[in-house]
């Protein structure tokens, strides 16, 4: 039986969101589905489709990799559509899902995809005082500035290339995630400055469907400047600034095997795992 695909319209976003929010351990909101749907270079048309209590998208990272979302609960029709049209796009496909969602990693390894890496999602509670931070001599921090961007941008490229699978990215795709005014809350942000030198940054808001909780977007620290406490600097002001808007938590997502420590460094400010995703990628047939 025909599961009646179609390409999901901007009236679709809150289904759509619904069906993201059934696994995920923060739910998802129609403006972050359609923030998404947006994206530069995304084909609507040809890149997603809804079927009856499930959906799939397929997003190209470059370099032949292209993730493959599922939601819902996908029947074989969706999932054929998404494996060919990833396939259209490039040769490594990656795909994944929460722990929880255990029939959708079996049939991921029935297809021939292996799993490749976990990422965590890391938490803590905010509502009391937490550790001041404790800067290292000659780098203070500072809030967002209306021409930071740039700044902010570069910043960015520069800290993650050495993270696993970093993306490329344009300022405008950047600017789409971080700069949409659904999005943007400048006071949650931080930038760490050595004199002129830009040392760190972080890029905080509160979730778009848990107002109570802060979320840490990205948090990153030039290699230069690791190792002495920036990043946790960084993070222990990023709680403050949190607590000081009244939110009560704290979360992000970060690699299980970060090269760079990053879950160490969260574990040490007394951040805890919430939830795991298993990441597996299926190469060329």
């Amino acid at each position: 039986m025909s599961d009646e695909l179609r390409a999901p319209r901007p009236e679709d976003a809150p289904a759509v969101a619904r069906l993201m929010s059934r696994a995920r351990p923060e739910p998802t909101d129609p403006r972050s589905v359609l923030r998404d749907w947006t994206f530069p270079g995304v084909q609507l048309e040809q890149d997603a489709r809804l079927g009856h209590g499930s959906y799939a998208a397929v997003e190209n990272f470059g370099n032949e990799r292209v993730w493959i979302e599922i939601a819902g609960r996908p029947g074989q029709e969706l999932l054929d559509w998404a494996e060919s049209r990833a396939r259209e796009l490039g040769s490594r496909l990656l795909s994944g899902g929460w722990a929880t969602q255990e029939p959708l990693l079996r049939e991921l390894e029935r297809r021939e995809f292996q799993l490749v890496r976990r990422s965590f999602r890391m938490t803590i509670d905010v509502g009391e005082a937490t550790t001041d931070p404790v800067w290292p001599s000659g780098v203070q921090p500072r809030g967002f500035e209306p021409g930071d961007e740039q700044t902010l941008y570069e910043l960015y490229q520069e800290t993650f290339r050495d993270s696993w699978e970093p993306i490329e990215e344009t300022y405008e795709e950047w600017a789409h995630q971080f700069l949409a005014p659904e999005a943007f809350t400048p006071a949650l942000w931080t930038l760490a400055v050595a004199g002129d030198e830009p040392a760190g940054f972080a890029i905080c808001h509160p979730h778009p469907a848990r107002g109570e909780l802060g979320w840490v977007h990205v948090l990153g620290v030039r290699s230069s400047y690791r190792g002495r406490g920036v990043g946790r600097a960084i993070l222990l002001r990023s709680f403050r600034e949190f607590r000081r808007h009244g939110l009560t938590g704290a979360g992000l997502g970060v690699d299980s095997e970060s090269p760079t420590g990053a879950n160490k460094l969260y574990e040490s400010v007394g951040m805890r795992v919430s939830a795991q995703f298993a990441i597996y990628e299926k190469g060329a047939s």
